[in-house]
């Protein structure tokens, strides 16, 4: 059987752009701060299921929203998230908020340790409103730090690879 691996080099994987956010505030609080600074209504849309090395499962909750008008796509993801026992018989539709070992976390990209979210913006109109969406949120108090993550200077293939989705 032929297997095909993902060349992370090609640029066409990453039809999008990724703003870091540091905050001390919840996912919740955060998501409320994007929706009021870009008047957009993100909502939980997925768990992006994630296996660490040594087997266990991560869920990473995805917040998304697709500006109509615009024709612009907008996800927020955290930077970290605590395991998530498996439990039988169970879907990840009954995905349990409060059943995960908090002492035992794991980071969606380890290399940008500072990061707490990460606001990935996709559509072909990004180019032309990056900017406008980057000062609404740079300028938001409940923000420490705002920049642009460019792929390109990524080390970590895996880092890459786990902005897929």
């Amino acid at each position: 059987m032929a297997t095909y691996n993902l060349d992370i080099t090609a640029e066409e994987h990453f039809d999008f752009d990724v703003f870091s956010i540091t905050s001390t505030e919840s996912i919740y609080r955060v998501v409320h701060e994007l929706n009021q600074a870009l008047n957009i209504d993100l909502q939980l849309v997925d768990l992006l299921d994630f296996t660490h090395k040594q087997g266990d499962d991560f869920y990473f909750p995805l917040y998304g929203f697709v500006h109509e008008e615009l024709s612009i796509e907008f996800n927020l993801l955290p930077n970290q998230t605590s395991f998530q026992p498996k439990v039988q018989g169970t879907s990840k539709s009954e995905f349990d908020l409060f059943a995960g070992d908090i002492e035992q976390t794991t980071k969606l990209l380890p290399e940008l340790e500072n990061s707490d979210y990460f606001l990935i913006v996709k559509g072909d109109n990004r180019y032309m409103h990056n900017h406008i969406i980057f000062d609404a949120i740079k300028l938001n108090p409940a923000f420490i730090i705002v920049h642009e993550i460019f792929l390109e200077e990524l080390k970590d293939k895996k880092s890459k690879s786990n902005l897929l989705f």
